[in-house]
């Protein structure tokens, strides 16, 4: 298979299995209710740990995270560990199909549990140096937002400053720069709700209490009528 159609191959598949929509498709398959329909309405990790509770969300979380994971593996199986750029590049493909799949209108989550597989793949010494900041700031504002903010930019910045002796730094620096760029863009409304102080804390005073039964009971009364 030659260069260029193995590249394309590699950012097919990393699309493809990001995709894969944990949240939803458990929610879906486990919970029968449709995640989109309750809290922020964001099928990621962090509503569902606000909508179906800690454990379930976490499940969600490392599913989100191994396939960010398992895609880098496959590209560094398949061309070696010589180029972080190309990782990069495949890494933001599982973004793209965790942020728009194809089967839901291209309407998916923000991709953060997936950029933390990906991160501790293509270097883990950098991903636990941006996730210190990023706890700190999720445990003082109790905000996931910031705290997810947060760790994409440490992220860059660690990642182009332990490549400035790289040949492809220039490359690199695009690519590692893709990933804040597109959590700014996919957390924009929490931003506006951070600033006027209306965005939901992840616990204690400012939680914002989700009950499913009770919406689906709702729903229920709504089909017999």
């Amino acid at each position: 298979m030659s260069g260029p159609i193995l590249y394309l191959v590699i950012f097919i598949i990393s699309y493809l299995l990001g995709s894969f929509q944990s949240s939803y498709i458990f929610g879906k398959t486990i919970k029968k209710v449709d995640i989109r329909n309750y809290g922020s309405g964001n099928p990621g990790a962090t509503n569902a740990i606000r909508v179906f509770g800690f454990k379930f969300g976490m499940v969600c979380l490392l599913i989100d995270a191994l396939k960010g994971a398992l895609a880098i593996l496959i590209v560094k199986l398949l061309l070696g560990n010589e180029d972080i750029a190309v990782e990069l590049i495949a890494g933001f493909f599982v973004v793209l199909g965790h942020n728009y799949p194809f089967y839901m209108g291209f309407k998916g989550g923000k991709g953060v549990a997936a950029t933390i597989g990906i991160m501790l793949m293509i270097n883990w010494k950098i991903a636990l140096i941006a996730a210190v900041p990023s706890i700190l700031i999720m445990v003082i504002f109790r905000v996931m937002s910031v705290a997810s903010l947060t760790f994409q930019v440490f992220c860059f910045i660690l990642l182009v400053f332990s490549n400035m002796g790289d040949g492809s730094l220039y490359f690199i620096a695009l690519a590692a720069a893709l990933y804040p760029l597109m959590s700014f863009w996919r957390h924009r409304q929490n931003i506006v709700r951070v600033i006027y102080g209306d965005e939901p804390k992840l616990w204690g005073k400012g939680k914002v209490k989700i009950d499913i039964n009770e919406k689906k009971e709702d729903e229920e009364v709504e089909e017999n009528k």
